[in-house]
């Protein structure tokens, strides 16, 4: 029998200070990194999480039960942030979707841990797609938690590449995927076996960010093909192709290669081709080309 442990994080955030950006935005963090805040040691990188939250929200999202959730951010000290955002990756700071304790918010909320945060100046186009990213997760939490990474993750790539459109500026990544041959893509089968833990990967290009990892480049090839199928079938735009998406996630029962099935059901193409061939995924390399 395992051991009960308290909740590291639901505890910290009891206990935390509150800053309400605007309607849509809200921090939460303790007594001593609210001083950091107020010495506006974050104002960089908090300014630009406020545009692409605000970018985000233009999509027009509709949410289940009519609802109109805010965007929580939580920071947490860089010495305990492995344990309180359960962070497994070896790393002196990061962040990551965790459970959200704050009823207005998404079912997910955004940790992140102070040092990622403080004097930061980057705007290049990896650091806007990999927020954004994060962000995504918070988005699908009010639509599906639980399922198959694959597919979280893909959505996560799928909302600033796809339907914010960022791969057409976004020219390194763009061009790594025109360079993969179609045996380097691994198919829905493969992503759902590799499970949580075997999912991260040795960047493509060396200090890049997850947009470079095999794992989550298939599986934005995968998304991004079935939101284009979407498109074509339902005759949507980028934003209307991710709204249905969303939905059809949401609307299953299943899970792992029955989920797979699933949405090929609801786009009209073959689930033991969804599930175990690329033919999809390389088409979206070569419509990018």
């Amino acid at each position: 029998m395992n051991k009960y442990r308290a909740n590291k994080l639901r505890e910290y955030i009891e206990n935390s200070e509150l800053i309400v950006i605007n309607s849509h935005f809200k921090i939460r963090l303790s007594k001593e990194l609210l001083k950091k805040y107020e010495n506006n040691l974050y104002k960089t990188e908090l300014d630009s999480l406020k545009k692409h939250i605000e970018k985000i929200n233009a999509l027009n999202i509709k949410y289940p039960a009519n609802a109109n959730p805010v965007f929580y951010l939580y920071i947490v000290p860089d010495s305990d942030f492995k344990e309180l955002l359960n962070f497994s990756r070896s790393s002196i700071g990061g962040g990551k979707p965790v459970i959200s304790y704050d009823l207005d918010g998404f079912n997910s909320s955004y940790g992140l841990s102070s040092n990622m945060l403080e004097n930061t100046t980057s705007s290049a186009i990896q650091e806007t797609v990999n927020t954004i990213h994060e962000l995504a997760h918070l988005v699908h939490s009010m639509f599906f938690l639980g399922v198959d990474r694959f597919i979280c993750e893909g959505f996560a790539e799928a909302l600033p590449l796809y339907t914010m459109d960022y791969e057409s500026i976004f020219n390194q990544h763009r061009e790594l995927l025109k360079s993969l041959k179609k045996e380097q893509i691994l198919s829905a089968q493969e992503l759902i076996e590799l499970g949580n833990n075997q999912f991260h990967a040795e960047p493509l290009i060396p200090n890049t960010s997850c947009s470079f990892e095999l794992p989550y480049i298939s599986s934005y090839l995968f998304v991004r093909g079935c939101l284009e199928k979407i498109a074509n079938k339902f005759h949507l735009n980028r934003n209307e192709a991710t709204q249905k998406f969303l939905e059809i996630v949401k609307q299953s029962e299943c899970s792992s290669q029955w989920l797979v099935f699933d949405i090929a059901n609801a786009i009209g193409i073959s689930g033991t081709d969804l599930l175990n061939k690329k033919d999809m995924q390389f088409d979206m390399i070569n419509y990018m080309a």
